[in-house]
């Protein structure tokens, strides 16, 4: 962001640079010969890639959709719309690649890559050049949003404020968000299902996210100045449903888990909620620290739930710790709101003292 921003790179250029690494890592892993050469390959270099398309695309987004266009929500929501559909569904069709013995695990890795390099240049053939170079000017249009009340003004102090309760909320939100992907199917085959019962749970879970990531990003848009709420109720939804899943054993309660955390986790609105932390002020360092913290997050999850499945033997733990994640974000969530509130209440004194 600091190269995109200082003019030495453009995203489009970060874009490139990350389909290069992309294709690279996928084409290393599948000569790999060993978890250490594979961590490499994949872990660093295709993870690398994977990151800068990500951030890139997000931000390249924002700059032909910025948040005052009618269409913002739904331009940089819908980057999400197919990721739980893809990550439930292709994990079993990835399964069934490499057991054929004409592809196998190597070839998967080489038609991914041949793959994600097409889709890739077709991506930057339609981005094309935006027509805005700095996220100062979409973050001004942001804050005219906020309408004529002179709110305070943001110290120093305050921001570093902002930016520690946003991290440790999407710290906790990675954390949690990540598990179910990671933990359902084994928890599903450890309470005595088959391995396709565990495959449709997942399979429910996926598309369940995906209709209500296209639904978000439908009406997202009229529900600007209430993302943070939105956001708020989905993390209270899924703190009562993982406490419940603690619990449940029957297969019946584990497709109903797999179907309202996947609706859920979809509802979850994600790069557009920075422009309401502060008032459309500081997009891209909010931004950057939802990426980093939830980074954090998603790395410490899964060697926790699988720590705490080989010494318990059962995932009872990791349901309650991740009820307890969404719950220290929905706090987070609750006091920018509560922030957010007390500054528009000043406001409206600021204005009446002026009049």
């Amino acid at each position: 962001m600091a190269l995109s921003e200082a003019g030495k790179l453009s995203l489009r250029q970060f874009i490139a640079v990350g389909i290069s690494l992309t294709m690279l890592g996928l084409v290393l892993a599948s000569f790999a010969n060993g978890p250490h050469s594979v961590a490499i390959a994949f872990g660093i270099i295709y993870g690398t890639g994977d990151g800068l398309c990500s951030l890139s695309t997000y931000s390249l987004i924002a700059l032909w959709f910025p948040w005052t266009h009618r269409f913002h929500v739904f331009s940089v929501t819908s980057l999400n719309v197919m990721e739980h559909l893809g990550g439930s569904i292709f994990n079993n069709v990835n399964a069934k690649m490499c057991e054929t013995t004409l592809l196998g695990w190597r070839g998967v890795f080489r038609v991914y890559a041949a793959t994600l390099t097409c889709f890739g240049l077709l991506l930057l053939l339609v981005f094309g050049n935006p027509p805005v170079t700095s996220s100062d000017v979409r973050d001004k249009g942001a804050i005219k949003e906020s309408g004529l009340l002179q709110k305070p003004a943001w110290s120093t102090c305050s921001k570093v404020g902002i930016y520690g309760i946003w991290a440790v909320a999407i710290c906790c939100k990675g954390f949690a968000y990540g598990l179910p992907f990671v933990i359902l199917p084994k928890h599903t085959i450890d309470l005595g299902y088959t391995e396709d019962e565990a495959g449709y749970v997942m399979a429910i879970f996926g598309i369940m996210g995906m209709v209500s990531e296209a639904l978000s990003s439908c009406v997202g848009d009229y529900l600007k100045g209430n993302l943070l709420v939105v956001n708020l109720v989905a993390a209270t939804v899924l703190i009562i449903t993982n406490i419940a899943a603690a619990y449940s054993t029957s297969l019946t309660a584990i497709f109903v888990y797999g179907a309202v955390c996947g609706f859920s986790f979809g509802c979850l609105v994600y790069f557009s909620v920075n422009y309401e932390i502060m008032d459309g002020e500081n997009v891209a360092t909010l931004f950057m620290t939802m990426r980093i913290s939830e980074g954090i997050g998603n790395a410490v999850g899964p060697y926790f739930a699988g720590h705490v499945r080989d010494v318990s033997g059962s995932y009872f733990t990791v349901f309650l710790a991740i009820a307890s994640c969404f719950g220290v974000f929905a706090l987070g969530t609750g006091v920018l709101i509560f922030i957010n509130k007390w500054r528009n209440f000043r406001g409206l004194e600021l204005m009446k003292n002026g009049s």
